[in-house]
């Protein structure tokens, strides 16, 4: 049963993926899916750069997870993968489904693309995403506004789906089943005719009852592409992606009094009022009976690319993206101490988003002052359309321990349109000074025109929240590499960002008609690997300076913070201890705060503080065995440790430090099929893993432990 090994994709400019004839498209006798293997500094890292540079050669951080190490980690979700790199935490409540935090920031200032393409703000836009239908999970760290735009100040993560290959027809399955009724589906597979011609097509759907009561979750992630190769000179791919999710509507657990919390979850928050969690509330969900989160995107994409010499190249990147989502929800519960029971407000919102795109460049490669070089230089143009409905019904109260579910109610909201048009121009270029030592800079200049409006319950145009504005942007970086004897590699960086002052774009209102943030970052680091290649490592060490920047403390509330600071170091490592053993390990520090920070909604002087949801020191630890004791047994596991954050800008509420362990085995029954069982959270360590600053009476916790089975095939 011949097998085809992971495609090798290569991602243009864009960061669109277009599967490669490759030394990948051989046929390889067994399957090869693990938890824990070597990386290879010399692959394309097309998420850092539009020049095609390898890991190696980009002077800049960064991390790459692919399809097997995901399948063999377990992780059904793009967070759960993220969340295994260096310095990579994520969260989010059911209002902001899936965010992340790297070098100290989080929310906006983490900018989410798929296959290189930006769609808005990612608390507004982002969905949790199934992993089957991916080839790989990759983040680059720091300002990337040279690169994406407005945005990205702490990095950018990159979801790219799997392509079409000419090499060898395989077929991909995977089923699951767990605990809490979790299933994870997936069927797909790549074939082509002749050499003119490829196709795959993925489908994958994920659900579970959820681990708190009333609160499961399901997704539908279908991805068909197309390549097509006319002549010798044309490629041209078109791609549709299609997703339907329904998310938990779990929001979170209220904090109560001490003194109420009879039966407390110790190890979990901590808090100067002396608030606490209730073990007896641990899974109670306090939504209501008819709560719907529910979105549905259509992402249709075509990408034509033409090579009249092996010098010269260009490329167009066309997109439309259309997107429903609706949320119904009673979302905020906080415990009355007059009353002893758990206050709910109500809350809808209904997003309606259409984006047209076109990115266009041209590669040109040749030799400036009798040095080689390299240079993109082209444009990206994009138009949005997005209307907002929401309202705010009246709540209710309910009891702790058996609330009455109830029913919404009435939907009467306001209306707020948001157009824009966004046009860019950029460049990048990458100089050999010597056969060591690379320049690599780039630039890029933005004009978006914003048009902002809102209208009142009865549908009069509110002029006092409404505005227009321009906004024009230049940023720019400066990098340089050095390679001694192919093994060793330092780096340095010089980089610039700009994004808007407070929240996201889409709701900007009157009160943020101010000019863009201004970010730099500067990041030394070194990357090695051994001669033999069975050992590498990267360390880097930054400093990122935002500076005229809004934060937003609550609902519609935003506070001038002057400045925000993040300083950290990152270290990773990949070590294959035999031909079966392999141990991948990373952490990181990271120090942030706020400058001159006063807290409108709360009157507090938050000057110094450390922005919510960021840990000081993660660490992430894999290990996996084969071939044990001759059989085609795999062992292996897994250790995740998550510093402690604070749940708000005041930092009088922390969530404490927690460690998880996971573990897994395999079985290959044949050379392409594999059966696999794994225990996630082995020790149910009661955890919160997030805290929403819309709600501040509450925080996320955790999944407690899980078991799943499952079995994983190629043919």
């Amino acid at each position: 049963m011949a097998m085809s090994a992971p495609l090798a994709l290569a991602v243009g400019w864009s960061g669109f993926a277009h599967a490669q004839e490759a030394a990948a498209d051989q046929p390889v006798d067994v399957i090869t899916i693990t938890a824990a293997k070597t990386r290879s500094l010399e692959q394309f890292t097309p998420t850092a750069s539009r020049l095609g540079l390898s890991a190696r050669e980009t002077p800049a951080t960064l991390d790459v997870i692919d399809s097997d190490q995901m399948i063999g980690r377990g992780f059904a979700t793009v967070e759960q993968a993220a969340d295994s790199l260096p310095g990579v935490t994520s969260g989010g409540s059911p209002g902001d489904p899936s965010s992340f935090a790297m070098r100290g920031f989080t929310g906006d200032q983490i900018t989410v693309l798929r296959n290189g393409l930006y769609i808005g703000p990612s608390d507004m836009t982002n969905r949790p995403q199934n992993t089957f239908n991916l080839a790989s999970v990759e983040i680059l760290k720091g300002p990337a506004s040279v690169l994406y735009g407005q945005g990205a100040i702490g990095g950018v993560v990159n979801v790219v789906n799997k392509g079409p290959s000419f090499g060898t027809p395989e077929v991909d399955l995977l089923a699951t089943v767990g605990s809490f009724g979790t299933t994870n589906l997936g069927v797909g597979g790549t074939t082509h005719v002749g050499d003119k011609l490829a196709v795959r097509l993925d489908v994958s759907r994920t659900g579970t009852d959820g681990y708190v009561h009333g609160a499961g979750a399901n997704s539908t992630n279908a991805t068909a592409s197309l390549v097509w190769r006319p002549a010798e000179t044309w490629e041209i791919q078109l791609t549709l992606d299609y997703l339907q999710d329904n998310p938990s509507t779990y929001f979170g657990t209220p904090l109560v009094p001490a003194s109420f919390a009879t039966r407390p979850l110790k190890g979990v928050v901590s808090a100067s009022d002396g608030q606490t969690l209730d073990q007896r509330m641990r899974y109670v969900n306090y939504n209501v009976s008819d709560a719907r989160i529910h979105g549905e995107q259509t992402w249709p994409q075509l990408l034509v690319k033409w090579t009249p010499r092996s010098d010269l190249t260009f490329e167009n990147f066309a997109y439309y993206f259309h997107a429903d989502r609706r949320w119904i929800d009673a979302e905020t519960y906080q415990f009355n101490s007059a009353t002893r029971l758990i206050d709910r407000d109500r809350f809808f919102v209904f997003h309606k988003q259409d984006l047209v795109g076109d990115q266009g460049s041209v590669t040109y490669q040749g030799d400036l002052f009798s040095l080689p070089n390299k240079v993109v230089a082209g444009f990206d143009y994009n138009h949005l359309d997005f209307d907002r409905t929401r309202g705010f019904p009246d709540g209710d109260s309910v009891d702790p321990f058996n609330p009455d579910p109830g029913l919404f109610g009435a939907l009467k909201g306001k209306h707020s349109p948001t157009k824009w048009d966004d046009a860019s121009a950029f460049f990048e270029d990458v100089l050999d000074v010597t056969p060591a030592l690379k320049l690599v800079t780039g630039g890029r200049f933005d004009v978006l025109d914003l048009d902002r409006k809102n209208y009142n319950f009865d549908g009069s145009y509110s002029a006092a929240t409404s505005f227009t504005r321009t906004y024009r942007s230049g940023t720019w970086r400066v990098g340089a590499v050095y390679t001694i004897q192919d093994v060793i590699t330092p780096y340095v960086s010089f980089t610039t960002g700009q994004d808007p002052v407070g929240s996201n774009i889409f709701v900007a209102n009157a009160s943020e008609n101010f000019g863009l943030s201004r970010s730099h970052q500067v990041e030394v680091g070194v990357k090695a690997n051994t001669p033999d290649h069975r050992a590498d490592a990267t360390l880097s060490l930054y400093d990122i300076l935002r500076q005229n920047i809004l934060v937003q403390t609550g609902v519609d509330v935003l506070s001038a913070a002057g400045s925000q600071r993040s300083k950290g170091v990152e270290l990773a490592g990949n070590l294959r201890l035999t031909d079966h053993w392999t141990i991948s390990a990373n952490t990181a520090f990271t120090d942030t705060h706020y400058g001159y920070f006063v807290d409108t909604n709360t009157g507090l002087d938050d000057s110094g503080k450390q922005p919510a949801n960021i840990p000081k020191w993660t660490a992430n630890l894999w290990t996996s065995v084969s071939e044990i004791g001759g059989l085609p047994l795999e062992i292996g596991g897994g250790l995740r440790y998550i510093g402690k954050r604070y749940a708000n800008a005041a930092n009088t509420v922390s969530l404490d430090s927690y460690t998880l362990v996971d573990i897994y085995a395999s079985y290959r029954l044949s050379p392409g099929v594999m059966l696999t069982g794994r225990i996630n959270n082995l020790f149910d360590k009661a955890y919160a893993q997030w805290a929403d600053i819309y709600y501040p009476s509450e925080v996320m916790l955790g999944a407690p432990r899980s078991a799943e089975v499952g079995i994983v095939a190629k043919f």
